[in-house]
């Protein structure tokens, strides 16, 4: 409790802390595409905050945040999410939508990352008084650890020097990586009002860098009404995800995947099936996989061919693994793959958790094509030529049917980086005399080889 008060004393006062009741927080800066680097071991690519608003009612357990920012193709849009004590909610173009307990309870201890509301939920006493404990040194901090009343658990760290408060931490889940730390770090304090606030908050997911914002505090100032919107309150709270699996023959025992944003491919070998991508999540991956099986029941599924370690791309090899599907990937994602399989899933157990099975993985090495076949069809797998969107991703062609899948590398109306990697693949079609009729992809329409072409040249005219 003294490492908490003098942490209150260098905000200006324990009375000073307890008495904020609103807090405005406006700022820019940058936040990182968690699991859309080039490589898994290469730098997060950044997109630019053009503004950043977080309100806080404390005395009500509220918050809302506002973020503009760039999107994957570099256009502007603008995210709102809230939270009001168990509730979560996202406000888009349709209106206010619900969301789920484990966002929810996300959001409640997110509530908490910032000193002040840390802070005012370790100082309280009585029936709201929190549970310090754990009093160490780490890092060259003073350490702490926090139970709010309410059952959210922190990690505090303060200065031994200054003691202002420096980080933040809580435990978090997210589909792809398990259970994470989320670490919210503090600095350049500056007087607000008789108050000493950060001018800078970064956060980080696992020591991964996630967001950097230069930032401007108002306290105990008007803020929005911040209470649940009615049609959210009377909504029924979300039900388990599901998903919408559509399939089509687009050749001979071959299948097109679809029904939602990420598509998949089902490939029949005269002794077993093969399936290319399990996309986004165990619902997802799950739904695509029983729906493989119910395509060709007499034979086993035996591989999944992963094109790229995007996470929405690879959400579920860890479901196909428990389904016990060999996958093969490009040899650049072997490490993280491993690493995936083998992290810890508690706060929410997924496929694998509640099913362990140990990874079988086949890589295409460098630029070799790397060969499926039984004698009745062939399937080859090489990586695409350098491209700004991921260096590992793997083109599937069909020689017999003309059918080339690709993943990410042309997606129509998609502009920014996705032109250069269009050009990439027409030129890495063109350099190995593919004869494609069916451009498949995973994200979108089937098209046509010359739809490509014209895309590309549009592109290449409109440069010039």
């Amino acid at each position: 409790m003294q490492l908490i008060r003098d942490a209150a004393d260098a905000l200006g006062g324990v009375e000073a802390v307890q008495g904020v009741t609103t807090l405005r927080i406006e700022g820019s800066g940058t936040n990182y595409r968690l699991g859309q680097n080039r490589t898994p071991d290469s730098p997060l690519p950044v997109a630019e905050v053009q503004s950043y608003t977080l309100e806080q009612d404390l005395q009500n357990h509220r918050m809302r945040v506002e973020v503009s920012s760039a999107n994957f193709a570099g256009r502007l849009g603008t995210a709102v999410t809230a939270m009001d004590q168990d509730m979560a909610f996202n406000v888009g173009q349709n209106g206010p939508q619900r969301l789920g307990e484990t966002v929810a309870r996300e959001r409640y201890a997110d509530f908490y990352h910032h000193p002040l509301t840390a802070l005012q939920a370790a100082l309280n006493e009585g029936e709201a008084a929190a549970t310090l404990s754990g009093r160490r040194q780490e890092m060259g901090h003073d350490v702490v650890d926090i139970t709010t009343a309410d059952g959210t658990e922190l990690t505090l760290h303060v200065d031994p020097g200054t003691r202002q408060v420096l980080m933040i931490s809580s435990m978090a889940y997210n589909s792809n990586l398990g259970d994470v730390v989320t670490a919210t770090s503090f600095t350049s304090y500056a007087d607000v009002d008789g108050l000493m606030l950060p001018q800078g908050i970064s956060q980080t997911i696992d020591e991964l860098p996630s967001s950097e914002l230069r930032v401007s505090h108002m306290v105990n100032g008007e803020i929005a009404d911040l209470a649940t919107p009615a049609e959210v309150a009377s909504a029924p709270a979300p039900g388990p995800s599901t998903a919408n699996v559509t399939d089509e023959e687009i050749a001979d025992g071959v299948w097109f995947l679809a029904g939602q944003s990420h598509h998949s491919i089902l490939v029949e070998f005269s002794e077993y099936t093969v399936l290319v991508e399990a996309p986004q999540n165990d619902t997802r991956a799950l739904a695509v996989i029983a729906r493989a099986r119910e395509l060709v029941p007499d034979k086993p599924l035996r591989y999944l061919v992963n094109t790229h370690h995007h996470f929405d791309h690879s959400g579920g090899v860890r479901a196909a693994v428990a389904e016990g599907l060999t996958v093969i990937t490009h040899e650049t994602n072997r490490t993280l793959y491993e690493a995936l399989v083998s992290r810890s899933h508690t706060l929410t157990a997924d496929h694998l958790a509640q099913n362990p099975a140990e990874l079988m993985l086949e890589t295409v090495a460098g630029d070799e094509t790397y060969e499926l076949t039984d004698g009745s069809r062939v399937v080859e797998l090489f990586r695409m030529g350098d491209n700004p969107h991921c260096d590992g991703v793997l083109l599937a062609y069909l020689p017999a049917e003309h059918i080339l899948i690709q993943s990410d590398m042309y997606i129509p109306g998609v502009g920014g980086p996705f032109a250069e990697s269009a050009a990439v693949l027409l030129q890495t079609i063109r350099d190995r005399e593919l004869r494609v009729s069916q451009l498949v992809p995973l994200h979108g329409m089937i098209l046509e080889l010359d739809d490509l072409e014209e895309a590309v040249a549009a592109s290449e005219a409109s440069a010039n």
